[in-house]
């Protein structure tokens, strides 16, 4: 029998959770809770350390790899209040820059209390 698990992705129901349709771009692999950003074509990117952050589009709900010449349809969160915990940014980038543009986008990061607040994570 498989273990259902939980991303403990979302932190809150203060605001509505909004998902977007997108397409996710040739040789990228993303994970749920990812922030990316869209290419020129339109397409979801993951977003690098060299990335701006006031590019960021939204926040992964699928976990997507695509490889060369191959599209795939995803979904990408566009608003609600997720668990800053759970968010993966880009290794090394200034998280405050992100959660300042997320929330001009309508995404707003909670803290939240780990699942074992006596141990680590």
């Amino acid at each position: 029998m498989p273990i259902l698990e939980y991303e403990n992705l979302l932190a809150g129901f203060q605001s509505d959770v909004v998902t977007e349709p997108i397409i996710v771009a040739p040789n990228q692999e993303l994970s749920v809770g990812q922030v990316f950003a869209l290419n020129a074509s339109g397409q979801a990117i993951a977003m690098k350390l060299e990335s701006v952050a006031t590019d960021v589009y939204g926040i992964m709900a699928d976990a997507v790899a695509t490889s060369t010449n191959e599209t795939k349809a995803a979904v990408g969160y566009k608003r609600g209040e997720f668990n800053a915990r759970k968010i993966i940014f880009p290794e090394g980038a200034d998280h405050v820059a992100y959660k300042k543009a997320l929330s001009n986008i309508g995404i707003t990061l909670r803290n939240t209390v780990p699942e074992d607040p006596q141990g680590e994570e």
